[in-house]
């Protein structure tokens, strides 16, 4: 698995010293539960869609609230307590350090990265 990552592992560092750390550990825990790949995250992501990746673990984003116009904040879940909130914005700031160091792995998917990067980007511009 550690070569699947090396990509992930490489902004460990950015994403801990940015306030991206249960981001970070979420997506690292994705691909060891092997739940789904960045493409899918991302996509999902970019419709306003978080993820749960095990019992306890999840991150939250407007689609998943009964009334998507209270969303003002993405919500990180671990086991029974907020973990920890995030900006929308800084989470598109956070999400383009993961894309960027994805597409430097994964230059063949650097198009449906970049698009549904825009979309999340557009998403959360408001």
């Amino acid at each position: 698995m550690t070569n699947k990552i090396q990509w992930l592992k490489n902004i460990e560092k950015a994403m801990i010293e940015n306030d991206g750390a249960d981001l970070y550990c979420l997506i690292k825990l994705m691909y060891k539960e092997h739940k789904m790949n960045f493409l899918q995250f991302i996509y999902d992501a970019s419709r306003g869609i978080g993820a749960v990746i095990s019992e306890g673990v999840e991150y939250i984003l407007d689609q998943d609230l009964d009334d998507p116009k209270e969303f003002d904040e993405v919500s990180f879940l671990v086991g029974d307590y907020e973990s920890s909130t995030l900006s929308p914005q800084h989470f598109v700031e956070l999400m383009q350090i993961i894309s960027n160091s994805y597409i430097e792995a994964h230059p063949k998917e650097k198009d449906s990265i970049e698009f549904y990067m825009n979309k999340l980007r557009e998403r959360y511009s408001k």
